[in-house]
């Protein structure tokens, strides 16, 4: 079984039952947050059924493999995947975000006007 306790453990303290939309896209520092991308997916889809993006894989897994002309193209599909969202949620891990979550948030709460989640805040209180 994927998500077993092990799989989990560093998310036991996360309330993802707040998110009431059904599509996802997950944005975050990927040098800081690819652990979080991949767990907090497979959380969000099979225990929650919800329906998760993100930018890409191949980014997620290899960034230091792109060049810069390649990774701003991967920015610039970030941004139309956004419009077919319902809501993004942050993996602001260690409270950092960077500059280009911070361009998505942007596109998202100006354009777009569709709710935001915070990993962060969703962190249940003690």
């Amino acid at each position: 079984m994927r998500l077993n306790n092990e799989f989990i453990e560093d998310f036991k303290n996360y309330d993802f039952s707040v998110i009431k939309e059904d599509k996802i896209f997950l944005v975050g520092s990927i040098t800081k947050a690819k652990d979080y991308f991949i767990k907090t997916e497979s959380i969000l889809q099979i225990i929650f059924s919800k329906i998760v993006s993100v930018c890409s894989i191949d980014g997620i897994l290899n960034k230091d493999l792109f060049s810069t002309e390649e990774w701003d193209k991967l920015q610039q599909i970030a941004l139309k995947k956004l419009s077919d969202q319902e809501a993004i949620l942050v993996l602001d891990v260690d409270g950092y975000i960077g500059d280009q979550t911070q361009e998505e948030i942007k596109y998202f709460t100006q354009k777009l006007k569709k709710p935001i989640y915070y990993l962060s805040d969703l962190k249940k209180q003690k």
